[in-house]
């Protein structure tokens, strides 16, 4: 899996003129890419109902709005492309095997200008005072499952005995947290994949004293 998303299928049905209905999974992935490339704020409902060649009442009748719209798409995106980060934290993988992983899945960008950089969830985090309330509950809900995430993978790990450090896991939860937001946030300002890799390894580091 890339940390990125391939917008083939929705060009290509974008190619074939326009439809009178457009199936609700390829108007998520459409909408998903819209706000993940130019960010929740700086694209509107107009924008996006153009892109997926449906009308806007169409869309209100789907979603009942730009926040139900968003929720759905931010429940899309965590199944889609978060879900799988996460995933790789339940292997029974050494913890520096794991961590390495994790570093190199984040920072594992592609090079290709059309797809958006960085991560959905973590541009929606960083505006979130300034989304709908829909949108702003599935934020925090995403952040908990990622949180517990890591937690549970810190616990399995010190069970093992690769994590020696004399901190909680939930800490060290928040902290892979913070150190992994940064990265995305880096990456979707256009730094580079190679230098943001460095950072990230050595903002790991600290978990790897013996």
């Amino acid at each position: 899996t890339k940390w990125y998303f391939n917008m083939e299928n929705s060009k290509k049905i974008r190619k074939r003129g326009r439809p009178k209905t457009l199936d609700k999974d390829t108007l998520l992935n459409v909408a998903m890419f819209c706000y993940w490339k130019k960010g929740p704020g700086n694209i509107s409902v107009n924008e996006i109902c153009k892109t997926a060649k449906i009308s806007k009442p169409g869309l209100y009748r789907e979603f009942g709005g730009e926040d139900g719209l968003m929720r759905s798409v931010l429940v899309n995106y965590e199944h889609k492309i978060f879900e799988p980060i996460l995933k790789m934290l339940e292997s029974d993988r050494p913890f520096r095997n794991s961590l390495e992983d994790l570093i190199s899945f984040i920072t594992n960008v592609d090079d290709c200008q059309d797809n958006p950089k960085g991560c959905l969830l973590v541009k929606m985090r960083e505006s979130q005072l300034g989304l709908g309330k829909e949108t702003q509950i599935q934020i925090n809900i995403a952040k908990r499952h990622a949180l517990k995430k890591y937690e549970n993978w810190i616990e399995r790990s010190k069970e093992k005995g690769e994590f020696n450090m004399t901190i909680s896991s939930r800490f060290a939860a928040l902290y892979i947290d913070a150190q992994v937001s940064s990265a995305l946030s880096q990456l979707a300002r256009g730094e580079k994949g190679s230098e943001v890799k460095k950072i990230l390894s050595m903002a790991f580091s600290v978990f790897l004293h013996e």
